[in-house]
């Protein structure tokens, strides 16, 4: 089986780009009056976080939405989206892994991500050259875990899915992935993934 993979594809946040210092999130839960786990349910998982995931709508109108869920003031979204997110960082441990597939495999990037996603990763790092093809589900109108953006990456790529080693920290999309006939690795911490995908590459 190693031998008919041909591309290595990565979700982005909660794999390479992680929450190290929670705190951060903490005080700004506390902030908007409730806790950190509710709050985030809100930020990720709303409609309204589905929709800007989608494109349909603009960060600064989710962050709205966020801020009208909790009956907080609209005008200080912008603080409040950089404190939340002030805590996250690139796994540097991960990048290098993934330098290490480059000379064999495609790298795919595929992501549930916002409008400004591609801006804000080309200012703030510079691991997107590192990907042969990037795709943030804002850009194409399409998310994770529905079967069409994986085929899109799929063709962009140009492989079959049973070619590709998808993944992912959420398991909805691990098994959106795996229904479609990639080979799925649920990411639950850096050497077990590491290690998932090893065992499917035989490195």
């Amino acid at each position: 089986m190693a031998h008919d993979i041909k591309a290595v594809i990565f979700d982005m946040g909660g794999v390479i780009l992680r929450t190290r210092d929670f705190g951060f999130r903490e005080a700004v839960a506390r902030r908007l009056g409730t806790t950190r786990k509710e709050m985030e349910q809100v930020v990720f998982l709303s409609s309204s976080a589905k929709q800007t995931e989608m494109g349909k709508i603009s960060d600064e109108q989710h962050w709205q939405n966020v801020l009208r869920h909790f009956e907080q003031p609209q005008e200080d979204y912008r603080q409040i989206y950089r404190d939340f997110f002030a805590g996250d960082e690139i796994d540097l441990e991960m990048i290098t892994y993934i330098q290490t597939l480059k000379p064999k495999y495609q790298l795919g990037l595929l992501s549930n991500a916002w409008k400004n996603a591609r801006e804000t990763i080309t200012v703030m790092h510079s691991y997107l050259h590192l990907f042969d093809v990037s795709i943030f589900s804002a850009e194409v109108g399409l998310r994770k875990p529905d079967a069409p953006i994986f085929q899109l990456i799929l063709n962009q790529l140009g492989i079959q899915p049973h070619q590709a080693v998808f993944v992912d920290d959420f398991p909805e999309n691990i098994a959106g992935a795996a229904a479609l006939g990639l080979h799925a690795v649920h990411f639950q911490e850096r050497d077990q993934a590491l290690a998932n995908i090893n065992a499917l590459l035989k490195n």
